[in-house]
């Protein structure tokens, strides 16, 4: 059951975007929405996070994991609601603070959870609770664009509840019966820089984030997909990223990640991207090649990072370090699509926009050059 608590947790809050996302041409054309203010939904929603993890991060240590996973279950069930039944862009905004604010102290609850627990257990745990979030994109990218044409996108969105009581219930019984044994306050190794690491995430961050938006749109409006077959390559995305995720969480069990770990997912995510952009003149196969890719390397940056958090950090910093690593993670998903959004919509142009996502993965290649390098005790050879 703590399974699946934690994979509940991770995934409810950012549900609420990727079923926004995946509908997104029928909200965008229901309501009347510009690129602008579609991809200023995203933004507000990781704006939200970004300043609740900020503001509240540092103080989950007071309240009890369990009864923490509870609340934001409760939380992004309320950005759900909002969403289904908005009829104008200011609900959908409500909606999205809502479920950003409940998405924000996700990281830091779980991550108390797991670091209480035996140290070969940790990087499995851990890449399985950060696939939560892709299990949700899986699911909203597979699920809601057919639910929505059946029944419409209202219905489609309100079905996601399913997973808030799932996560509220499973979270119950985790909070009764699961004993974590008192971690050690000064266990860790610092291996890590945290603030070099915050920065590479943010950069992961936006050039993620961007790309989770806009692949959908960009194969419905400039490359003629379906509703339906359009939302797939946000499932596409989800599925590989999932199984990416699961994997570097157990890789991280078994041995010690190497420096290069961080460089080699920027690229491979940058090499993604550019495969999503050439299906333009290479043929539609090119978007499904890279949405494959992109999951498989970016999705996993963040299963990567937590892993190298909660090995490195001492827990008793570990609140405080992660409030700061999830604010630069949110911070970077709240940029993303408001940038790409901003040029889409000036610019017209989809070849352009997609050059932001391209250069941010290239600023995180550097960095993770850069936080392999800034603690010698990292095995395996740097950039």
């Amino acid at each position: 059951m703590l399974w699946v608590a934690l994979a509940a947790c991770m995934g409810v809050g950012p549900l609420v975007l990727y079923a926004f996302t995946a509908v997104s041409p029928l909200v965008i054309g229901d309501l009347g929405l510009t690129p602008t203010q579609y991809g200023a939904v995203s933004a507000i929603a990781f704006a939200s996070a970004a300043g609740t993890a900020l503001l509240l991060g540092r103080r989950t240590s007071r309240v009890e994991a369990g009864t923490l996973m509870v609340a934001i279950s409760l939380g992004a069930a309320l950005g759900i609601l909002l969403l289904a039944v908005a009829t104008s862009y200011v609900v959908v905004v409500a909606a999205a603070v809502v479920a950003g604010a409940a998405q924000a102290l996700s990281n830091p609850a779980t991550n108390r959870m797991v670091a209480g627990l035996a140290p070969d257990r940790r990087g499995a745990l851990i890449g399985w609770k950060q696939s939560g979030v892709q299990m949700s994109q899986f699911a909203a990218g597979l699920l809601t664009p057919s639910l929505a044409v059946l029944a419409g996108w209202r219905v489609a969105v309100a079905c996601c509840l399913l997973v808030a009581v799932i996560g509220v219930l499973s979270a119950r019984r985790v909070r009764r019966a699961t004993v974590v044994r008192p971690p050690d306050p000064e266990q860790g190794t610092d291996a890590v820089s945290v603030p070099m690491l915050t920065a590479y995430i943010f950069f992961m961050g936006f050039g993620l984030q961007a790309t989770n938006a806009y692949t959908p749109l960009f194969a419905h409006q400039r490359l003629g997909f379906g509703v339906r077959t359009a939302g797939l390559t946000a499932a596409m995305i989800g599925v590989v990223g999932l199984s990416s995720r699961i994997w570097w969480g157990r890789r991280s069990d078994r041995q010690e990640l190497a420096p290069s770990t961080f460089t080699v997912l920027a690229l491979g995510s940058a090499a993604g991207v550019a495969l999503v952009l050439s299906a333009v003149w290479a043929g539609a196969w090119a978007v499904w090649v890279g949405a494959g890719v992109f999951g498989a390397a970016a999705l996993a940056s963040n299963s990567v990072t937590m892993s190298a958090l909660v090995r490195s950090v001492p827990p008793a910093r570990l609140g405080a370090a992660t409030a700061l690593l999830v604010t630069g993670l949110y911070l970077g998903f709240a940029t993303g699509p408001l940038v790409f959004g901003l040029v889409l919509g000036h610019a017209l142009s989809f070849e352009l926009a997609w050059l932001l996502p391209l250069a941010a993965f290239a600023v995180a290649a550097v960095l993770g050059c850069l936080t392999g390098q800034s603690r010698p005790q990292l095995k395996g050879t740097p950039c």
